[in-house]
């Protein structure tokens, strides 16, 4: 294997190592949601967004790469040749095997998560209308009340 293939290789297992982070922070968030930990959800959020931030710049130097590749191969277009997948033992194929099962898990805790948050923003929403519909019964009792009568 060449060092522009192991170079491949390795940010390619960064990447995974990255995305499986931001699964784990995907489901602490939710934890936290389910918890009412509002502390622990924003500092997962936080978590998140450094997350997204390193996987975008590691994935502009995998296009580095993948473009350095192609320049050196100069592979003729695709309806010239017959371009094969990778051998089914090789690294590269248990990479990219991997790769895809942790995006489609990522994709499908950020799709949960979704719906975690727009159902949490239904109930603050239900509960907001309750408390506003009650809001003289659920008055602050250290405020000071008028008497019955008496012109504020």
């Amino acid at each position: 294997m060449n060092a522009d293939a192991t170079r491949y290789l390795d940010l390619l297992e960064q990447r995974i190592g990255l995305l499986g982070s931001l699964a784990d922070a995907l489901v602490s968030a939710g934890a936290s949601i389910s918890a009412f930990d509002i502390d622990g959800l924003e500092a997962r959020i936080i978590t998140q967004q450094q997350l997204c931030a390193e996987i975008s710049a590691l994935d502009s130097r995998i296009d580095a790469v993948q473009r350095h590749c192609a320049e050196q191969v100069a592979l003729p277009r695709a309806n010239d040749i017959r371009l094969t997948a990778p051998p089914e033992d090789s690294p590269l194929r248990h990479t990219l095997l991997r790769l895809q099962a942790v995006q489609s898990s990522v994709n499908q805790l950020n799709e949960a998560h979704k719906i975690l948050l727009q159902r949490s923003r239904r109930t603050v929403g239900a509960l907001l209308n309750s408390y506003h519909t009650f809001a003289v019964t659920y008055a602050d009792p250290a405020a000071p009340r008028a008497a019955i009568g008496e012109m504020v």
